[in-house]
């Protein structure tokens, strides 16, 4: 048998075999090449269809473990610092322009608001406010380190809640959501959907917590939800003094002190990243602090003395500032529904910025994702 398998391999009817061998491996090749193809279509097919639907492409969004969110980054990852000289903003003294048709839900708000003070309830004024036009991002050379110019046009507090409404039916038809962000780039939005520019914090106290603050029941957005430490708005009154454009290092100092009474020369402050809330088309900066000698017990003593805008928490929460003991506390809020969509973001990157991001993903990966 050995001399038949030896004679057949080296006479003509080897030659044979080793053709129908490479004729099946062939065909087989092709066939795989083919599911490859037919799938890598079928993919393209489906976000097509996505696309034109209106449904969103959320592979480009947050996600931390089994923590989905709305939010995409668009510069940072936690790994650099965003120098405060490195960024140029550019202001248009031009009042943003919206469209006719929502004009009257501008009205709206603000008859409400007069009603609301007229019987003696909470009420916002209509304070000024900045509107994104644009956000570009490049290189120095050499080192390249991250340098930002963010445009912005004038806006008010009346018009962003007013376009905060972006799935109320549109006289028209449709809705903002549907005509102007579904299947489009968010960066791209109308600067009228983007009369809204926050700066947010996560800060750490000089014995290693780190400030969780859960938003009041009377803020305008997500009342009751978990956020960072601090958050505050760009004010066109506030951080800009009419000859000047505004900064934003000097923005987040200001929501610091405001929400948690702490002085700018009592931490170290770092700018890591800017995103775009693609939910609300709220656009914002992500800083991580830490306080110098300021402990956590000394952080919840200042606040119970009374700090100018407390109404805007109504509770913070210390959490050792350790991987793991962080993303517990996310990970439990996130089943409970309570994280705004930002907080995971601004967390994770201050956690990168001091662990480094192998550790940091090495823990997500193993957070539980039900129960």
């Amino acid at each position: 048998m050995q001399e038949l398998i030896e004679s057949a391999s080296s006479g003509p009817w080897g030659i044979l075999v080793g053709a129908a061998f490479g004729v099946v491996a062939s065909v087989l090749f092709e066939e795989r090449l083919l599911t490859i193809r037919r799938g890598t279509a079928r993919r393209a097919r489906m976000l097509r269809s996505k696309l034109r639907r209106g449904e969103p492409d959320r592979s480009d969004l947050f996600a931390l473990g089994p923590i989905t969110t709305s939010m995409r980054l668009v510069e940072g990852d936690g790994t650099q610092v965003i120098d405060e000289q490195r960024i140029r903003i550019m202001v248009t003294p031009r009042a943003v322009e919206v469209p006719e048709e929502i004009r009257p839900w501008i009205d709206e708000v603000a008859a409400e608001q007069e009603a609301r003070r007229q019987r003696g309830e909470p009420a916002f004024w209509n304070g000024p406010r900045y509107a994104v036009e644009g956000l570009s991002i490049g290189r120095s050379p050499i080192a390249e380190h991250p340098e930002i110019c963010l445009r912005l046009l004038e806006s008010d507090y009346y018009t962003f809640l007013a376009t905060q409404q972006l799935d109320r039916p549109l006289p028209g038809g449709g809705t903002l959501r549907e005509r102007y962000l579904d299947g489009a780039d968010p960066a791209t939005a109308p600067a009228f959907l983007c009369s809204s520019f926050g700066a947010n914090v996560a800060l750490i106290t000089a014995d290693e917590q780190l400030i969780f603050a859960r938003r009041g029941s009377g803020v305008a957005t997500r009342p009751g939800l978990w956020g960072p430490s601090a958050n505050e708005a760009l004010s066109r009154h506030l951080d800009s003094d009419g000859r000047s454009a505004p900064e934003l290092y000097r923005l987040m100092r200001r929501g610091i002190c405001e929400e948690l009474a702490i002085e700018p020369d009592e931490y170290l402050l770092e700018l890591l990243a800017f995103f775009v809330d693609t939910e609300q088309q709220q656009w914002g900066s992500a800083f991580v602090g830490s306080l110098r000698s300021v402990t956590a017990a000394e952080v919840l003593a200042r606040r119970s003395r009374g700090v100018p805008d407390k109404w805007e928490s109504e509770e913070l929460r210390m959490v050792p500032f350790q991987i793991g003991p962080v993303l517990e506390f996310l990970a439990a809020e996130h089943r409970a529904g309570t994280l705004t969509s930002y907080l995971p973001a601004v967390v994770h990157l201050a956690l990168v910025h001091r662990f480094g991001r192998r550790a940091v993903e090495r823990a997500a990966a193993k957070m539980p994702r039900s129960g």
